[in-house]
């Protein structure tokens, strides 16, 4: 059965909250991070107003799951507002209401296969030192 790939840009709504997933036979007996949050899927179409470039034409929400290995590093950088790309399969799915557990919500969900955070509202980054495994090779000096 094929795939469809769904990319898109929106913002984060929330917080992302890592869980982790206890180990089975697929993930060889270790636990496993699941990095959940929402993301707003906006239609943005440019208009001709200086005023109010943008207007927006609708748009809905899309629950994310990311099971990367790269899942407890991600929860680390991204924020509630942080714009970001999300690549993967987009699914319907039902979950229970935060309010009225009894009632059923059914919205897009999709299971992201890239996360990337786009620029526009990053200050700064600052990269951790590399550590001495990952340094590249030294050339050797001839004599």
């Amino acid at each position: 059965m094929a795939k469809s790939l769904f990319v898109f840009d929106g913002n984060i709504g929330g917080a992302p909250e890592l869980r982790w997933q206890p180990g089975n036979e697929k993930s060889g007996g270790e636990a496993r991070p699941l990095l959940k949050f929402n993301v707003k899927y906006d239609r943005l179409i440019k208009t001709q107003r200086p005023e109010q470039p943008y207007e927006d034409k609708g748009g809905f929400w899309v629950s994310i799951d990311y099971w990367g290995k790269d899942a407890e590093s991600l929860s680390k950088l991204l924020q509630k507002g942080m714009r970001v790309r999300i690549e993967g399969e987009l699914r319907m799915d039902s979950w229970p209401d935060k309010d009225n557990p009894s009632e059923m919500i059914t919205g897009m969900a999709l299971t992201a296969s890239l996360i990337t955070i786009m620029p526009q509202r990053v200050q700064s980054v600052i990269l951790k030192e590399r550590s001495q495994q990952y340094q590249p090779a030294q050339p050797e000096q001839e004599f």
